[in-house]
């Protein structure tokens, strides 16, 4: 299952539930899983200050190819540059109360997972007769 790590500043825990959800509804759609695999999506936030981006979204899963990949990438970024929070302004602009619209760039990496490190362990709950 998929595995995203938001790496950011800091973001309060109601946008972070925001946050989390509309990934997970992303992920569902991009990656077509079904809605009952929506409790084994993780969602990790990093508090991480990126040099040249306003956040790094990691994903790491199975089977990415190109096509998926590239949906996850425009639904994600198109979601995550309204909805993180922006640069902090400079001490004259917050004293003169001037508001910053700075484009906000959402990088995105991928990674694929091997199945011997992130399959579930799978066991049966039958008693077995030897």
């Amino acid at each position: 299952m998929p595995y995203l790590r938001l790496y950011s500043r800091e973001v309060p825990i109601d946008q972070k539930r925001v946050i989390a959800r509309e990934l997970i509804q992303i992920t569902l759609r991009t990656f077509h899983l079904r809605p009952e695999e929506r409790n084994r999506i993780t969602i990790q936030f990093v508090p991480e200050f990126a040099r040249n981006a306003d956040a790094t979204l990691e994903v790491l899963g199975h089977d990415l190819t190109e096509g998926k990949k590239r949906a996850f990438a425009e639904e994600a970024t198109g979601t995550l540059t309204h909805l993180m929070p922006g640069k902090p302004r400079g001490r004259i602009a917050s004293l003169l109360r001037i508001p910053t619209r700075t484009p906000r760039h959402v990088a995105v990496q991928f990674k694929e997972l091997s199945p011997a490190i992130s399959d579930p362990f799978v066991f049966d709950s039958e008693p077995r007769v030897a």
